[in-house]
């Protein structure tokens, strides 16, 4: 374990005076991977159980063994490639076999992971636009049906030309399928290929907007992904004997870098808690006690989860091992969460700000500082911010003041050369060359970054991306609804949940709920379905007859604290300020329940005021 050399924006300038080449040597998966196994080969790479309990014996994966296993995948991948680069989907939940892939696909081509709970056709659709020419998936498995959806996959996919299977707990493989049969068969001390490639090729096609919507696949080079690897230690100040929980997937960047490439890099151990991760309910209720088991050094857990743990208590468990700091994903951290999570386990919770564009975090907050919450940190080594102002068309009209509101932007090491699909492109830059995020915020004098709200059409809800338009374009399908906009509706617990508005067609007659269940039955993934749907009389449009989304969002918003503010004496109107985003003003008829009221409101992101 290592100590952070980052706590203010001075700490980042005085590293940058280093030319980031100087600083690192490693600058591609497979180099940043060999480093962290380097540091001792035979402490535990990862330790795997089934079903989140702390006496179950793990399979334990040494750092030694996770290289060899990295080579016999890599050269299987490459034979099956015919002696050239190739791309390899990965259709697997949290399995060791998932992390040999991690490293092996980028070293024998390019990796296109997927999230396996999406529906067959968009699997396939981002498996055709990634060309994919292998596919690894699950086995029949009890508890999963991966296999069944892959099967509608390769049907779809005239690419694919082999495919493998991962044996899941229980569950069986073809023996001509078989991945562990196959990889057993190839050399494990070394690549059995020789491969001219660079830092700046493609390592990973890893889908962007989180888990729903058409496919758009972000090209995230060896080089992004090494240098966040560096960047992070100096950061979060990780190293050999740290143990983290697995609980990320591997589908997004979040997942590949921060949460798996990073910590891989650095030589610390990952503890795989069951193969659904943490939806493992044992695995929830043993939390405390697989910290002791494990020696888990930091809690690694999405806000949602954070917030439930509140209510566990530790018990008995030795909970010693654990730093006093932990970092939570992109997704909003109420400070009242924090904070109580702080008062109860003596543990300081710290935001980020990040996109798949960006590799992951663009942003962190540093430890051995008291926390700002509602920022999401300062900006990383060798990274720039800044805001951006833009007209009514979204065209560049000047660089923000310092404290101005605006769109962020940002450019270095591991932004993103484009899309695979390059017509995407268009909008992803400024003229400039800075990458548009399409998140709108503020840098105060301090160099901290407050994200204010969104241009981007997305829900954050629990940690993932929900693309609105998935929900707009399905809730149109329809035979009833004339128009629909999805919003983020504020939620204590999971952020955001999707809301849907709809206008019916003249005439038509539908209920809500009949077009709520609709939508559950039609769109792609299930955290994407509307908790919500209202039936109004007419969208809000803008002057050119687009839908104009800002008075549903103040709406879903005001309906949320009206709910949660049921039984006090506190009406809420919400409104846009220009520096803060959406604003919340609490106007109440009894002082004597301000301290009530005050305690909802902190539950959730969006600032307030109490009039």
């Amino acid at each position: 374990m290592t100590e952070p050399v980052v706590r203010t924006i001075a700490d980042v300038a005085e590293i940058e005076r280093i030319p980031l080449a100087s600083r690192a040597g490693e600058w591609t998966m497979y180099d940043v991977a060999a480093k962290g196994a380097a540091f001792n080969p035979k402490a535990a790479m990862l330790h795997y159980i089934l079903d989140g309990d702390p006496a179950e014996i793990p399979l334990t994966v040494s750092f030694a063994d996770y290289m060899a296993k990295i080579h016999q995948t890599a050269n299987m991948l490459r034979r099956l490639y015919g002696g050239r680069d190739g791309v390899v989907g990965v259709m697997l939940p949290m399995v060791p076999e998932n992390y040999y892939l991690l490293v092996a696909g980028p070293s024998a081509g390019i990796l296109s992971p997927v999230n396996w709970a999406l529906k067959a056709p968009v699997i396939a659709a981002i498996m055709n636009m990634a060309k994919a020419e292998v596919l690894v998936t699950l086995g029949p498995t009890p508890g999963f049906d991966i296999w069944e959806t892959a099967q509608e996959v390769i049907k779809l996919c005239p690419g694919i030309k082999h495919v493998i299977q991962v044996q899941g707990p229980g569950g069986t493989v073809d023996p001509d399928k078989d991945f562990a049969a196959l990889i057993a068969k190839e050399q494990s001390g070394g690549f059995s290929f020789a491969r001219a490639y660079t830092p700046d090729d493609t390592a990973v096609y890893c889908p962007t907007g989180g888990t729903t919507g058409t496919p758009k696949l972000a090209k995230l080079s060896h080089r992004g992904i090494a240098y966040k690897c560096h960047a992070f230690k100096w950061v979060l100040g990780h190293g050999p004997g740290d143990v983290i929980f697995a609980g990320t997937p591997l589908f997004h960047s979040g997942g590949i870098v921060s949460r798996s490439m990073s910590p891989i890099s650095c030589g610390i151990t990952n503890v795989i808690v069951s193969p659904h991760g943490f939806r493992s309910q044992k695995s929830r209720d043993n939390f405390w006690k697989l910290i002791e088991r494990y020696k888990i050094t930091e809690v690694v857990a999405p806000p949602t989860m954070l917030a439930a743990l509140i209510s566990k208590p530790v018990g008995d468990a030795d909970v010693s091992t654990l730093k006093p700091y932990a970092n939570t994903g992109s997704s909003g951290l109420p400070a009242a969460t924090a904070k109580a999570f702080e008062d109860k386990f003596g543990i300081t919770l710290l935001s980020n700000y990040g996109l798949t564009e960006n590799c992951a975090s663009a942003a962190l907050s540093p430890r051995g500082v008291p926390p700002r919450y509602g920022a999401s940190g300062i900006r990383i080594p060798y990274t720039q911010i800044k805001t951006v102002i833009v007209d009514a068309r979204g065209e560049y009209v000047r660089d923000g003041k310092p404290g101005e509101s605006g769109i962020i932007a940002m450019t270095g090491p591991a932004v993103i050369s484009g899309y695979v699909d390059p017509s995407l492109d268009a909008k992803l830059f400024f003229p400039d060359g800075w990458l548009n995020t399409g998140d709108l915020g503020r840098i105060d004098e301090d160099g901290y970054i407050w994200v204010t709200g969104r241009v981007k059409d997305l829900i954050i809800r629990g940690g993932n991306n929900i693309d609105a338009s998935v929900i707009d374009d399905t809730l149109l399908k329809h035979e009833a609804v004339e128009l629909a906009a999805a919003v983020g509706k504020p939620d204590a617990y999971a952020g955001e949940m999707p809301i849907a508005y709809v206008q019916l067609k003249p005439g038509a007659t539908a209920t809500a709920e009949e077009i709520k269940a609709f939508a559950r039955e039609n769109i792609p993934e299930r955290g994407a379905a509307p908790a919500e749907v209202v039936v109004i009389d007419k969208i809000p449009l803008t002057d050119v007859g687009k839908i104009y989304k800002p008075p549903l969002r103040r709406d879903a918003a005001e309906r949320a604290f009206a709910e949660a503010l049921t039984g006090l004496p506190a009406t809420v109107a919400v409104s846009d300020d220009p520096a803060r985003g959406l604003l919340a003003r609490v106007t109440l008829s009894d002082r004597a329940q301000e301290k009530d009221v005050r305690a909802v409101m902190e539950k959730y992101t969006i600032p307030f005021e109490v009039v």
